[in-house]
């Protein structure tokens, strides 16, 4: 195709910069593609997913790994009118320090009419700095055509082509091809173009991948090729894993092994060695023994003092800027900052070095080809007296030691290390992740006066960071009226008595909070009016936790791991006579959950505590998952009937008030020893079944009435009456 007339320098607004925008498009030519690319056909009478709003004709990418250039050929359908709305801004992203792109045609069919839309006086390039709330700035730019009489029914074609030379792996190839799940695909292909002398080249497919075809060519090249379709979709499957790929992908790559990458990463990064005088820094001076807490207090520091700002305007988002001008900035990116502390800690004499790793493959990556593509995230690795532990940078307000501050679950992970030859285990993790909240609800049965709860919190790990930023980023007052809210959703009109406590421990991470409110209207009629009825919140268990569908599932269910909680409801009242207690726990590979019910007279508590085990669980372990968590959930409700006219207990001694710190979790909610807890009978909520149930609820009823004591000091005397009688024949 003809390029379409125009210099480079058309379509400036006269507001811009011009050396903002002559740079960008010196990168974009209009041409027809190379004489390596096939041509491409589809097949437009593909029918399409019912309520979809496009179907994907065509999907192919084409590479030519010796010459670092793909070729990319697309044919979408426009099925609705908010297809129409949406797509009709074509738009593709260009990076112009490592890209050039070669757009070959854009063009709608209508009723087998081609209607050009490739027209450089149509075009755009923006810089709009997307990830920017991100705090990053990447310095990528959009380029957009805007299609004019676009219609339901038509389809859009485009063709275009990317030459990119990597700042890492120049000479190398890497591709990774994936199919959109959520779209029909007509025909989908992809094909990589490599020397045949290049003996490293590999590759890898998913299991519902299409077979590789391979042919030979002239001048000794050799062509890989999958092709297939996607007409038939799964469902969307909810709480996937990060790491779970549901889609078909294709990975080639000429890594040999994990060696060459890590290599290549480190050459890049050793020679940014612009240092400031550590000597002048008080707060980068090496300390007399770099101990555990020496690193500890350095990760803070830098946690705490540079803010995080993402600016990849030079090297791509893979080489650090020096630690000079981060010193000197204040502000960096993950890489960055972990560069500065490896500096650091290195002239300290600690060993240590940055790892490669992925937020979203994460422990998948150990099953995958090397690439690039991969990793997104660096973390710091650190070894003291014999412990390694890894630590985030990016993270802000954390507390905890050497061996208990948090970090996310990434599983494995790539040193920035010419000596490694494989990935990286990360280390154990070795903090809590805790939530442990205790409610005590005093309840008046009195028509229309109020009850109060108090709340107990204690949160650990990840839970007392997130809270404690929370806190940071709200204000005191702010994060009171916050909390005020969240009272009112779980329990209704709510209002404040007193002043919400507060106590943060960032040595041991620990955040804790204590507030009582009154509650209103939430006694109601139950019995037809006889009685008071209450129904307790849900246990918070309930409102962290979905339970997964029962039906077939192909994906595992993702799980928060690391995390426990325990969330203890008390209800005190007069009405409430004392009752058998009763313990119980259900657990499966990937959970432990426990309930006691321990009912005192005028007051009934239900202490729940959740403890997750694994990260995931498998598709085919979500029937019993399932089971198990609906009994729990079952059992935590709690609805009570109550007598009307009773007022509540005087308040507790220390109610709202902080406990003492030495107390611990202890004064929020204790763990107990889970072998202490028979194994919960599923499906059943009473113990005592058959002839005994009915006896056993009216000695209970017995027991909960107000007139029990009348009765026993009636029998009692009958008793003594009796023993009387009987001394007196005995005497006789």
């Amino acid at each position: 195709m003809t390029p379409a007339p125009g210099s480079q320098a058309e379509g400036i607004d006269r507001d811009q910069n011009p050396n903002d925008v002559v740079m960008p498009w010196a990168q974009v030519s209009f041409a027809a593609p190379d004489r390596w690319v096939e041509e491409e056909t589809y097949d437009d009478k593909i029918a399409t997913k019912e309520g979809a709003h496009i179907t994907y004709l065509l999907l192919t990418r084409q590479t030519d790994a010796d010459a670092g250039k793909s070729f990319y050929a697309t044919a979408i359908r426009l099925e609705t009118a908010l297809s129409v709305q949406n797509e009709s801004q074509w738009r593709l992203s260009l990076d112009p320090r490592f890209q050039k792109l070669t757009l070959h045609w854009l063009r709608i069919v209508r009723n087998n009419e081609r209607i050009d839309h490739l027209r450089r006086d149509h075009m755009r390039l923006i810089q709009r700095e997307t990830q920017l709330e991100h705090h990053v700035i990447n310095g990528s730019w959009t380029l957009l055509a805007v299609l004019d009489d676009v219609r339901p029914g038509d389809i859009i074609e485009s063709g275009y082509s990317y030459e990119f030379q990597h700042p890492i792996i120049t000479g190398l190839s890497e591709t990774f091809f994936a199919v959109p799940e959520q779209f029909v695909v007509g025909r989908y292909r992809l094909s990589v173009l490599f020397d045949s002398t290049r003996p490293s080249m590999n590759w890898k497919a998913s299991a519902d991948a299409p077979n590789r075809q391979e042919k030979a060519l002239e001048n000794g090249r050799k062509k890989w090729s999958w092709e297939g379709s996607q007409t038939i979709l799964f469902d969307p499957e909810f709480n996937c894993p990060s790491s779970y790929l549901r889609y078909i992908w294709i990975q080639v790559s000429d890594f040999t092994g994990w060696n060459p990458l890590a290599t290549r990463v480190a050459d890049a990064w050793i020679g940014v060695n612009d240092v400031p005088d550590f000597d002048l820094l008080p707060e980068f001076k090496q300390p007399q023994n770099p101990n555990a807490a020496a690193v500890t207090g350095l990760v803070r520091y830098i946690q705490d003092q540079f803010r995080y700002l993402s600016i990849d305007l030079a090297t791509g988002g893979w080489v650090p800027a020096s630690p000079a001008v981060v010193v000197r900035q204040r502000h960096g990116d993950c890489k960055d900052l972990v560069w500065l502390a490896c500096t650091v800690l290195r002239r300290w004499g600690v060993k240590t070095r940055p790892i490669l790793v992925g937020t979203g493959m994460r422990e998948r990556v150990c099953s995958l080809l090397p690439m690039t593509v991969l990793f997104n995230h660096v973390v710091l690795e650190v070894e003291v007296d014999g412990m390694t532990r890894w630590f985030d940078l990016t993270l802000r307000s954390q507390g905890g030691d050497f061996t208990s501050q948090p970090i996310g679950l990434f599983g494995y992970g790539m040193p920035v290390d010419a000596s490694a030859d494989a990935l990286q285990a990360q280390p154990p993790l070795q903090g809590v992740n805790l939530y442990a909240l205790r409610e005590t609800i005093s309840l008046d049965t009195r028509r229309g006066e109020p009850s109060t709860v108090e709340q107990r919190l204690w949160a650990e790990g990840f839970q007392a960071e997130n809270l404690r930023r929370t806190r940071l980023a709200q204000g005191a007052d702010g994060f009171a009226i916050e909390r005020l809210k969240h009272a009112q959703k779980r329990f209704g009109k709510a209002a404040r008595i007193g002043a919400l406590e507060w106590r943060d421990d960032r040595d041991r991470n620990v955040c804790e909070l204590v507030e009582v409110f009154q509650i209103s209207n939430v006694i109601n009629a139950g019995e037809g009016g006889e009685r008071a009825n209450y129904d307790v919140p849900p246990n918070i268990v309930v409102q962290t936790f979905a339970i997964p569908e029962d039906k077939p599932r192909r994906s595992p269910w993702s799980m928060p791991f690391p995390f426990e909680i325990r969330h203890s409801i008390t209800v005190r009242s007069k009405d409430m006579g004392m009752l058998n207690d009763r313990r119980r726990k259900w657990t499966t590979k990937e959970f432990t959950a426990t309930l006691d019910e321990p009912r005192l007279s005028g007051k009934w508590t239900k202490t729940a505590r959740f403890i997750v085990d694994a990260s995931e669980i498998p598709a085919d372990r979500l029937g019993a998952y399932r089971q198990q968590i609906t009994d729990f959930f079952r059992a935590t409700s709690w609805r009570l009937y109550l007598a009307w006219g009773k007022s509540r207990f005087e308040v507790e001694s220390g109610s709202g008030k902080l406990p003492s710190p030495a107390l611990g979790v202890n004064a929020y909610v204790s763990s107990d020893d889970l072998n202490q807890y028979p194994k919960a009978t599923i499906g059943t909520d009473d113990p005592i079944p058959g002839k005994f149930k009915v006896v056993k609820n009216r000695w209970r009823r017995f027991r909960n009435s107000n007139t029990r004591w009348q009765y026993i000091i009636a029998i009692w005397f009958l008793l003594a009456a009796l023993s009387s009688i009987l001394h007196s024949c005995s005497s006789n």
